[in-house]
């Protein structure tokens, strides 16, 4: 029985450190759905103040922007599009040759200090060439991992859970 007891200890002190070393992941989904056409642009900030962020707490990020085809085939293949996030530093965003599947793309630095510093980030979808529609844009941001206990305060909780078994225990009997 002291065996059984102890496993569930183990068990139960092995699942609360576990769930406290995860980092935090925050995803944001602006639903732009708007058609851009040939030498037009689409702007939208990105802000996820609202959904907990604590400032500085961003260690990597990306940005998925859903791209559709407008139905105009004929110059389909040669549609270009540029995505621009935060300042055009050549470290985020890029150009897209079919602007007709998903964009992803990771966080360069400026955008990165720029987004632990105020919590926003600004993206700009330019056609360059063709048109195209922008559908949702959903922004992933893993955070710092969450306050993680002590090892010396977890061994105290484990303590105790051993006490609580050893005096169950021995009313038991």
């Amino acid at each position: 029985m002291y065996f059984q007891w102890l496993k569930k200890i183990v068990a139960a002190a092995a699942f609360l450190m576990v769930a406290n070393a995860q980092a935090g992941l925050i995803t944001d989904v602006e639903t732009v759905n708007k058609t851009v056409g040939f030498g037009a642009s689409k702007s939208w900030t990105h802000n996820i103040l609202d959904q907990g962020f604590i400032l500085g707490s961003a260690q990597t990020a990306t940005l998925t922007i859903e791209f559709r085809d407008d139905k105009d085939p004929w110059y389909a293949p040669f549609e270009t599009a540029l995505v621009q996030i935060g300042l055009f530093d050549l470290q985020d965003g890029g150009l897209v040759l079919n602007p007709t599947v998903d964009w992803t793309g990771g966080l360069g630095l400026s955008s990165l200090v720029k987004l632990n510093a105020d919590g926003t980030l600004f993206v700009q979808v330019t056609s360059v060439l063709g048109d195209f529609i922008i559908g949702k844009s959903t922004l992933s941001v893993v955070t710092k991992d969450a306050q993680v206990p002590e090892p010396g305060t977890m061994m105290l909780f484990g303590l105790g859970l051993l006490g609580l078994a050893a005096a169950r225990r021995k009313t038991a009997v």
